[in-house]
């Protein structure tokens, strides 16, 4: 990768907004009934296919790791060129059982931004040769199987992951050819025995090729190493007659000689040609190696160090960032040792949440800010932030002593409130950082664990860095404004930053859940309001002792009923799950907003009772006319007597078993916003608002029963009874 275009991507980057961060990509879809149920969906999948499905024990079979992209997503070759990561497979193979390497179709070329990569669209198979023991018994079955992982890319890359397995049988003959395979193995380069000599001039190194006459015009070299040659521009090919030469330019990163390069010729056609001079073949002891590897971990390291300090400029920063120089302010004249202290304490913070994250990252295989793409992260900030931005506004205060602006540090706020600071600062960042810091993250997964562990922190060393370095000099913190009220001022204007960001939270969360779910988490974020206004009133200093104590307690359970509000949504379900099916085996109630609309219809075909779908007159004759009943329930969201009535009676299980038994089909008529065809309905019944209810006997044309207003289960058992 050249070193201009990083640094200049890395500033010009820190100043881009978060708000269309395709770092907040919604990507979760619902999988299940909760959304503890549900886990985003890769935009890759991956299968496993066989030569043969019957084997000769002691012959070679081939496998195919078959990659299927979305449209526009991208993943990668061996050499994945200026950015990226190649797939690779982690296989669990039986005793006895061997395989070989990767054999990788001919890629294609991807320019991004000046970044240049090598990889697939669409769909691609890996080759890979199985060796069979030789005395594995015929007609045994052998379970073939491997974890394998990639980097899929579009506006964002992501690691994905998936399991593959196939079974085999072994038989006295092998079975038929997949043509699958077949198809495959046309895609591989071609072997090929051309003489290659190479020249090399400073930085540049000519590769002379001698291809037969009728091998075709050839118009891109992918070479196999990576980080070693210039990819933009691209590597010049001149043909003379039967000479085809290749020029290189050595990157500016690489160190020393390299060996001829190695890659794959591309025809104007397509193919693709393998060239290995013999020069390249290296041992793994080879000091090149080891100081190319040597090469690329310090410039990364480096750049995770630059980086983590340069993040102190992004806009997702800045409300904590501004935070914490008024309180350098506020400490100015303190005491300098306290000072110190705080300030080595909320770096300490931002290093080990930073630790957290990249375990996160590294363990569950998430992209950097994708853990915003999880809607219960989301929410954990939303209500997290929510607590933080009341203290910010004064209706609450964090710490011992905070009625005054000027004292010591240590009266006015904890060593844990340092902490909390530098957790919040790295997490608030995440989102941003995610185009800055794509190359370093992709790079980690590729690196030991201990170098990818030195990586995050060399990062949050980065972050604290200036900090750190204000509170040791006291010649620039004297230079800072003396304390006052304005600081006050300053905290609160500070808020409604944090309340931009929730707003930001809040849209992302809308992409992710349904509206319902969205306002029920609302609703938790008003509880948590609540909540600090109780331990700001009653839990003040000069309360009575028991009214404190009694304020907390209360504060503690409002915020867990918070937390139970805000993640006990449901989100409909998408496809017939494991628990949907259990629900529809014994009988459960199934409500239209359980499943999505296509679901529903799909379960409706199935003669699986679908409660309360959407009303329309014409659907109320056509179940009549097939000889059901039909109860129509006109409500509203803003209706409160509707949601009471729901409660009670309507969303009950008996109740929704007792219109089944009857052969009742549930419809629901929603009056939220207006409908014409709601309210001439409700004015032939004489009725001009909502809650109305209908209940219709199966003959066709006939007028409907009205219920109560007021519903009981009792009163809907009743009114069952006396259909005809």
């Amino acid at each position: 990768m050249k070193t201009h275009y990083l640094v200049l991507t890395l500033w010009s980057l820190f100043f881009l907004g978060s708000v269309h961060s395709q770092s907040f990509t919604p990507a979760f879809q619902s999988a299940g009934q909760t959304n503890f149920e549900a886990e985003a969906e890769p935009e890759t999948s991956v299968d496993l296919i066989s030569e043969f499905t019957e084997f000769v024990p002691g012959d070679q079979v081939m496998l195919g790791v078959v990659m299927t992209m979305k449209p526009h997503w991208h993943s990668y070759w061996i050499n994945p060129g200026d950015s990226g990561m190649p797939t690779a497979v982690n296989w669990d193979l039986p005793e006895g059982f061997e395989v070989g390497e990767l054999h990788w179709p001919t890629p294609e070329y991807f320019l991004v931004e000046g970044l240049v990569s090598y990889g697939y669209e669409g769909e691609f198979t890996l080759l890979v040769a199985l060796q069979t023991p030789a005395d594995f018994p015929v007609g045994e079955v052998v379970d073939i199987g491997g974890d394998v992982t990639w980097l899929e890319c579009k506006d964002v890359c992501l690691p994905g992951s998936g399991k593959v397995s196939i079974q085999l049988h072994s038989a006295e003959n092998a079975g038929e050819v997949n043509t699958r395979i077949v198809q495959a193995a046309d895609q591989m380069p071609r072997d090929v025995e051309w003489p290659v000599s190479s020249e090399s001039t400073g930085s540049e190194v000519t590769l002379r090729i001698h291809v037969p006459e009728d091998a075709g015009n050839f118009v891109q070299f992918f070479p196999f190493e990576e980080g070693v040659w210039e990819l933009e521009p691209e590597p010049v090919l001149v043909r003379d007659g039967t000479t085809l030469e290749i020029r290189l330019r050595q990157s500016a990163t690489a160190r020393g000689t390299p060996n001829p390069p190695a890659g794959v010729l591309l025809d104007e056609e397509g193919r693709g040609v393998e060239i290995r001079p013999m020069e390249t073949q290296t041992s793994a002891a080879d000091p090149m190696v080891d100081e190319e590897k040597t090469r690329g971990i310090f410039y990364y390291l480096g750049f995770a160090f630059l980086a983590g300090i340069g993040m102190n400029l992004l806009p997702c920063i800045f409300p904590v960032l501004g935070l914490k120089i008024s309180g350098f302010i506020e400490q100015a004249h303190g005491d300098q040792a306290s000072v110190r202290k705080h300030a080595l304490v909320f770096g300490a913070g931002v290093v080990i949440s930073l630790w957290f994250l990249g375990a996160i990252v590294g363990i569950l295989g998430a992209a950097w800010g994708a853990q915003f793409q999880d809607p219960r992260v989301v929410i954990g900030m939303l209500l997290i932030l929510t607590f933080f931005t009341m203290n910010l506004f004064g209706v609450f205060e964090m710490g011992n002593s905070l009625t005054t602006v000027g004292g010591e540090l240590s009266r006015k706020q904890g060593y844990a409130g340092s902490f909390f600071q530098g957790v919040l600062l790295t997490v608030i960042g995440t989102p941003c950082t995610g185009p800055v810091l794509a190359v370093v993250i992709v790079w980690m997964f590729t690196q030991p664990l201990w170098i990818g562990f030195l990586a995050f922190t060399l990062m949050g060393v980065g972050m604290a860095l200036p900090y750190v370095a204000l509170a040791f000099s006291p010649k620039l913190i004297e230079k800072l404004p003396r304390p006052g009220n304005w600081m006050i001022t300053f905290k609160r204007a500070s808020a409604f930053m944090i309340v931009l960001f929730l707003w930001v939270l809040l849209y992302v969360l809308r992409g992710q859940l349904s509206g319902e779910a969205t306002v029920q988490v609302v609703g938790a974020m008003l509880l948590v309001c609540f909540a600090a206004w109780v331990l700001g009133t009653w839990a003040a200093p000069g309360r009575p002792k028991c009214t404190e104590t009694l304020a907390k307690v209360i504060c503690a359970v409002l915020l867990v009923l918070s937390g139970y509000l805000a993640f006990s949504y449901h989100e409909p379900v998408a496809e017939r799950t494991e628990a949907l099916n259990a629900r529809i085996e014994v009988g459960d109630p199934i409500h239209w907003s359980d499943v999505t609309p296509e679901l529903a219809e799909r379960l409706i075909e199935e003669d699986v009772p679908v409660h309360y779908r959407p009303y329309s007159p014409e659907l109320v004759e056509e179940l009549r006319e097939q000889g059901r009943r039909v109860f129509v329930d006109f409500t509203a969201d803003w209706c409160t007597i509707c949601k009471i009535n729901k409660f009670n009676a309507l969303h009950k299980e008996e109740v929704m078993k007792a219109f089944e038994e009857h052969n009742v089909v549930t419809l629901r008529a929603d009056w939220t916003a207006r409908d014409a065809v709601i309210a001439e309905v409700l004015a032939d019944y004489g009725r001009r608002g909502v809650p109305v209810y209908q209940l219709f006997d199966a003959t066709p044309g006939t007028r409907a029963t009205l219920l109560p207003e007021k519903l009981y289960p009792d009163t809907i058992y009743e009114a069952l009874d006396k259909l005809p």
